[in-house]
């Protein structure tokens, strides 16, 4: 029964689009508004929502966030109509403190994409801020120190090979904003993990015994399936 209510909304969704004039959002910037009862109304829950149509390039993140005193939703749509992610929390509209939505998007293909910036239920109305910030993707196969690289997890989990060419002690930092991070480090005859917890610049530091190659995990503390980025770098702090 949920899962037909919440099709419900998407298509609902969907077709109020046409009848919504959706309004600018520039990339790496911020529009503020404010979601009233004159706003187009979802069908499925009665919920008010806007629209915002934003230009994107491919090969990059886009991380949406909405602040202020709207309990919100976030939709995301690519360029075709389909749906790419619905973020909505089940707070109620009297808890304490508002739920801000967010999300993040790993963008595969350029275009004009569709954002709507909803309540979490028709009684949700307030003045909200939303933003967009944009990352470039960049990854290096082997990772080497000196390098940080930012990339997408999608999955359990994403594996690197670290090459040195000296032994020595080495840095790695690693995070990441949209899931807690989990960093393990393979020696080959064992491992070192560090979990990241609320720490978006976390780090591990590890004396590797010999030079060559060794494989870095980063994953999520839970060990769930995720969909984020992360940065990953490492850094040469002695060597023999």
């Amino acid at each position: 029964m949920a899962l037909f209510s919440l099709i419900l909304l998407f298509a609902a969704l969907q077709a109020r689009a046409s009848e919504a004039t959706p309004r600018p959002l520039e990339p790496d910037d911020e529009t503020g508004d404010r979601l009233t009862a004159e706003a187009p109304m979802n069908f499925n829950d009665g919920s008010r929502y806007h629209l915002y149509r934003v230009e994107l390039a491919a090969n990059q993140v886009a991380r949406f966030d909405v602040t202020g005193g709207l309990n919100s939703y976030l939709s995301l749509f690519a360029p075709d109509g389909t749906l790419l992610q619905h973020e909505k929390n089940g707070q109620s509209d009297t808890a304490l403190h508002s739920y801000h939505a967010h999300l993040s998007q790993k963008i595969e293909r350029e275009g004009s994409y569709l954002l709507a910036v909803g309540g979490n239920s028709p009684r949700s109305l307030g003045q909200y801020t939303v933003s967009v910030k944009t990352t470039e993707l960049q990854s290096i196969a082997p990772l080497v120190p000196g390098v940080t690289i930012k990339d997408w997890l999608r999955g359990l989990d994403a594996k690197h090979t670290l090459h040195v060419d000296k032994i020595g002690q080495y840095r790695i930092r690693f995070g990441s904003d949209d899931f807690s991070a989990y960093l393990l480090v393979d020696h080959g005859s064992h491992y070192e993990a560090i979990d990241s917890g609320d720490d978006t610049d976390a780090h591990l530091d590890v004396f590797l015994r010999a030079p060559g190659d060794y494989e870095l995990i980063i994953r999520s503390s839970d060990e769930s399936w995720q969909e984020g980025l992360y940065t990953l770098g490492v850094e040469a702090l002695s060597c023999c």
